[in-house]
């Protein structure tokens, strides 16, 4: 059920978002006032990237592993410029379990943002102190006495259990305002992990280990001064065809193996997800402003080691082309998307044939068909800038590799079979119309 959970919350974040902007699009909008609301409270998505075990040998120090996950948060605005916020993340995937590391992980930073609001939005820095709770953490529990031709020997007692580790998340944040009481946001940060005593067990420790996340989402604001709105202007622009943006992007990739069994060479069996953390740019031009073709690209800067009888491996570049339609309000849209496209994995093992000269095996990028399936929210804080969420299926086919490469010596097998794989992907950015 955990693998499941973060497909889960990014539809409920999609659903919640789209029903609560339509009420709020309903109730009458008082207007923008000098000082800000006072009290903000907000859903987002998170995605922090873990990267290779810390200290552990044997490990690729490219291997880059992210955690998705889902969070809520509260603020409360001093000025227009300083708000106190408390934010609570939780991550369901569960990771082996290692002296820095382990199960599923709960975060949460308190902490100041302070910087500069404009009317349609905002610039923030943030320094927030706070914690990463892992529930299965592999820990000292005590010691062990004995003696040996009459020395005196103490062992440590390891078990696991729960641990938390000290946090300080430091970074910026852009908020955009499509209307008086909704807010977008993203955050992207280092958020920098205490290991603490647990250090004593790790080689080559460090006293903070760096990493890096990306938080986007939207927050509802509260107790807002209340003069009435003279907004005569459309916020969400039909007129213009182009728009170019740019976005951050999760994708969960299914890791999967064949059976090694000769009497059952095609079997799939499932390992586990792999969330890789990626950037990238969009383009979208509008027929109408309900129906438009986009093309979108994306680089996964992580390396997702090997799986799929070396099928899949390397570094990860993603295209995918297609339409999206759906209805557009004045300040936000929603819509669903068809998009066929490729995914293309650098460092595959590719097989030479029995009689090639020289190795049998070679390293080679592949490139497999995928089609993403899903939907899009849109903010329009302005009638140039547009705030984008995604939330989807994004679909692999892969296949046609010669098993035979897992065996040595190299034996006649079946290539495997063609299948598509589902992959979660959440997507957030901002693009700008012409």
């Amino acid at each position: 059920m955990s693998k499941q959970l973060p497909q889960t919350l990014a539809l409920l974040f999609i659903v919640f978002c789209a029903t609560a902007i339509t009420t709020t699009a309903q109730q009458p909008q008082p207007a923008e006032s000098k000082d800000p609301a006072k009290i903000e409270l907000g859903i987002h998505f998170s995605s922090l990237n873990i990267g290779p075990l810390d200290g552990q040998v044997f490990v690729d120090p490219d291997h880059a592993r992210s955690e998705a996950g889902a969070g809520v948060r509260f603020g409360y605005n001093l000025t227009k410029s300083v708000a106190f916020e408390a934010e609570v993340n939780f991550f369901p995937n569960e990771q082996p379990v290692f002296f820095d590391r382990g199960g599923n992980m709960l975060q949460g930073q308190f902490g100041v943002k302070a910087g500069k609001r404009f009317d349609k939005f905002g610039i923030f820095a943030k320094a927030r102190p706070g914690f990463l709770n892992f529930s299965q953490v592999l820990a000292q529990t005590g010691t062990q006495t004995f003696t040996f031709n009459g020395q005196t020997f103490t062992i440590p007692i390891f078990g696991i259990e729960r641990k938390s580790f000290f946090t300080l998340d430091v970074g910026g944040v852009v908020e955009f305002y499509p209307s008086r009481r909704v807010l977008v946001r993203f955050d992207v940060g280092d958020t920098m992990v205490n290991l603490g005593d647990q250090r004593e067990f790790i080689a080559n420790p460090r006293r903070f280990t760096h990493k890096l996340q990306f938080t986007s989402g939207i927050a509802f604001r509260f107790l807002n001064p209340e003069p009435a709105e003279d907004d005569n202007s459309s916020q969400s622009s039909g007129e213009r065809k182009f728009e170019v943006g740019a976005q951050f992007s999760s994708l969960g990739i299914r890791e999967f193996e064949y059976s090694l069994n000769p009497a059952m060479p095609n079997t799939t069996v499932f390992l586990g997800t792999n969330t890789q953390a990626g950037f990238g740019g969009r383009f979208t031009y509008h027929f109408v402003p309900s129906v438009g073709v986009e093309v979108q690209g994306d680089y996964y800067p992580g390396n997702v080691g090997d799986f799929g009888g070396h099928t899949a491996g390397g570094h990860i570049l993603q295209v995918q082309a297609g339409a999206k339609v759906g209805k557009r309000f004045q300040k936000f849209g929603v819509f669903g998307k068809v998009r066929p496209g490729v995914v293309s994995f650098s460092d595959t093992l590719k097989f030479n044939g029995f009689n090639a000269p020289g190795a049998l095996f070679r390293f080679d990028r592949s490139t497999y068909f995928s089609l993403d399936i899903g939907g899009v929210l849109e903010f329009y804080p302005s009638p140039r800038i547009v705030a984008r969420f995604d939330g989807g299926d994004t679909m692999i086919r892969y296949g046609g590799a010669e098993l035979g490469i897992r065996f040595i010596p190299p034996v006649n097998s079946p290539p495997a079979p063609w299948e598509f794989h589902h992959n979660f992907q959440f997507s957030a950015g901002v693009g700008f119309r012409f």
